[in-house]
């Protein structure tokens, strides 16, 4: 049987199952007709041919209702049952019918056809097989078919033939596919490891820069100056590696949150209002008069877009003028429609290019224009940013006389007044007293250095019921309970907390499971809020925020729309095994070569257990230890920037048992190599910081 996902035979499944009734249906209905119209006096004829079509109707809606609830049958039984029915019914009705089923004889290839491209070629050859054994009978018993035999081994041998050649076909697809994404993968991973290694030593080469500055001599500080402007060139460059590297295969932005469009101009200007002022051109800003109130949507997103198109308008002009503009085109009580456009008078784009402008590394220069530096990303990056908010990067240009970009995109209008873009970044707040619980010692370090980062005095449990003794003993200010425990759950241990209690504390699930039933099941359990891992400063801060809004001065209505509540979130499966920026999370909780060293070792030890262990359960087929090793696993990977295995383990973590049951073999496997390769990556990772830690 060929090596498909239960999920995509479930597909096929479906789609073959409404095929037969959409067309099978009608064409049978048709042929009864002209079966009885073409025989007046063979009532006996007439009534088996209408008999077998009958059945291939009841057939037709049997399949349909069984695709779609297929009691104890699995999705695999269902589809090899199918193969070999479709052609032996098809075989029966040629049989009956005589001439007038030449209506069908079709139906054999676009049945095999059909198996073949949906599901495989070996479900193809099982019912190519069948096929070919039911036409080779009908050819041997029916008399109308002995009657035209040249016509019936045409027919044959199109059965013979035709798959073959599609088999082939299929081959080539699936080798140029597997080649393509290999290909993919490939580049993305280059991309973000190269981006990551050059950002190190540029991180070294800027910090000495900046001590030199205040001590050296004036002719010498141009030299320091041209250092660190340089530097920063190649910072926003390796920047724009960075996001090219990862989009597509981000996690989900999180949820809206409110700012002020002004914020973000703000921003942009500040970015870059020096550079258009040192080449003597006007940076311009104009925003709509009837824009008062702040928007809901991802600032990050809307500042990269306008960052990397003002930022090449500045690029690519010499003289008069850049012009960021947000224009108000319709609107209601709930929402602005706005227009974003950035116009510039500079050398503009030629016919020929503009087309390719937005293909990764396109560059328009040529011959005396390769005076301008830069990875040709910009504009690639900045309409990925405009798709993600539901708009389409368009342009207009003409050569010398500049060029316009712009897109339209509608956002949701906030009820409350907004901070200023700089703001919508979580606060540290005053030293809390945090309890925090978790059974892995890789999370439960992490977790407890974060806070401590921040100036918390944090308290740790190694389980459940540890938690509810240091609760019951200790007063604390926020609870962070991990939902899975393997002696006591998290939820259980909030319920038990606050059994009783009049005022319990803050109380946070953090946890690895985005699925829908537990999202709603802690939706339900009324704690303050859910922090999804991989844990980010970040999500902590604006944790803490979301419990002590007075103190941080941010309003409650923009906490609503700004931290994370327990919601299911769609991301697309990342390609790459390790994502490095897990280098910057741990540089920022400590800075130190032996500590990143140890943690990375820590995770690589509980990983390499935790596939032990999983792998065992999934060969064992058992269902509930799989469930609670995979969300085990995918928490020690995200953690520590093991996204692929993340990504594996969620799916793992929604298995049925009956998926279980049929890809079992397929299971282990992808998960041993997907193991592999994320365990060999964060050893690469773990490399450099070897010599450093011994010497530390």
């Amino acid at each position: 049987m060929d090596d498909v996902s239960p999920e995509q035979i479930h597909k096929s499944v479906l789609i073959q199952s409404g095929i037969r009734v959409k067309l099978g249906v009608p064409v049978a209905l048709v042929a009864i007709l002209i079966n009885v119209w073409s025989q007046p006096g063979g009532a006996h004829a007439s009534t088996t041919g209408a008999g077998v079509v009958t059945a291939y109707i009841l057939y037709a809606f049997v399949t349909f209702f069984v695709s779609r609830h297929p009691g104890p049958l699995s999705w695999r039984d269902i589809a090899i049952g199918t193969a070999i029915l479709d052609p032996v019914i098809l075989s029966a009705w040629l049989f009956a019918e005589g001439e007038s089923a030449i209506l069908v004889m079709g139906f054999y290839l676009f049945t095999i056809l059909g198996f073949g491209f949906r599901i495989g070629p070996n479900i193809m050859r099982v019912c190519q097989g069948v096929s070919i054994l039911g036409f080779a009978w009908v050819l041997i018993v029916s008399p109308f078919w002995n009657n035209h035999p040249f016509f019936g081994l045409s027919h044959l041998i199109l059965l013979v033939a035709v798959p073959m050649y599609a088999g082939s076909l299929m081959r080539d697809l699936r080798d140029a596919k597997a080649l393509a994404e290999h290909e993919s993968k490939a580049k993305t991973q280059l991309l973000a490891n190269v981006s990551h290694e050059l950002r190190t030593p540029l991180t070294g080469i800027v910090s000495a820069a900046q001590l030199l500055e205040g001590h050296v001599a004036a002719s010498e500080a141009k030299l320091v100056q041209s250092i660190l402007q340089l530097s920063g060139s190649l910072d926003t460059e390796i920047s724009q590696l960075l996001d090219l590297s990862k989009q597509g295969v981000q996690p989900a932005a999180g949820p809206p949150v409110p700012f002020e469009l002004t914020a973000i101009t703000g921003h942009v200007v500040t970015a870059l209002g020096d550079s258009a002022a040192a080449k003597e051109i006007k940076f311009n800003v104009v925003v709509d008069e009837r824009i008062v109130r702040p928007v809901l949507g991802q600032p990050r997103d809307l500042t990269s877009a306008l960052m990397n198109l003002a930022g090449n308008a500045v690029k690519f002009t010499h003289e008069g003028s850049v012009t960021l503009e947000i224009k108000l085109t319709a609107s209601d009580d709930r929402s602005y429609a706005l227009w974003f456009g950035v116009t510039d008078t500079g050398i503009g784009i030629a016919p020929e290019h503009q087309a390719k402008l937005f293909e990764p590394f396109y560059r328009v220069e040529t011959g005396d224009r390769r005076q301008y530096r830069g990875t040709g990303l910009g504009t690639t990056i900045a309409r990925e940013y405009v798709r993600r908010m539901g708009g389409e990067l368009q342009l207009s240009s003409s050569v010398g006389k500049g060029t316009v970009f712009w897109f339209e995109v509608e956002l949701p209008i906030a009820q409350a007044v907004a901070p200023a873009l700089e703001q919508l970044f979580a606060p540290v707040l005053s030293p809390k007293r945090i309890l925090v619980a978790d059974d892995n010692a890789l999370n439960l370090e992490l977790l407890q250095k974060m806070l401590a980062k921040d100036g918390h005095v944090v308290s740790v449990a190694h389980g459940g019921n540890e938690a509810l003794q240091q609760l019951a003993s200790s007063p604390f200010d926020v609870v962070m309970l991990d939902f899975n425990m393997d002696d006591l759950d998290g939820l259980t241990v909030f319920q038990t907390y606050c059994f009783g209690r009049i005022n319990p504390a803050p109380t946070f699930f953090v946890t690895a499971d985005t699925s829908s039933a537990t999202a709603s099941k802690l939706n339900k359990a009324g704690a303050s809020g859910v922090i999804y891992k991989p844990l980010t400063f970040e999500k902590l801060r604006g944790a803490l925020v979301s419990v002590f809004p007075a103190e941080a001065g941010v309003e409650a209505a923009r906490l609503d729309a700004g931290f994370e509540r327990a919601s299911v979130k769609l991301a697309a499966v990342p390609v790459e095994h390790v994502d490095v920026a897990i280098l910057e999370t741990l540089r920022e909780i400590k800075d130190d070569p032996k500590f990143i060293h140890s943690i990375i070792g820590d995770g690589i030890s509980d990983i390499n257990a935790l596939l032990q262990q999983l792998s065992l359960a999934t060969a064992g087929k058992d269902l509930r230890s799989v469930h609670h090793l995979a969300h085990a696993l995918r928490g020690v990977g995200l953690n520590i920037g093991a996204v692929r295995l993340g990504a594996q383990c969620e799916r793992l973590m929604s298995l049925t048992g009956s998926q279980l049951n049929l890809s079992n073999e397929k299971l282990r496997a992808d998960l041993a190599t997907t193991g592999e390769a994320t365990l060999a990556a964060l050893e690469e990772l773990r490399a450099p910081f070897a010599d450093a830690s011994l010497t530390a």
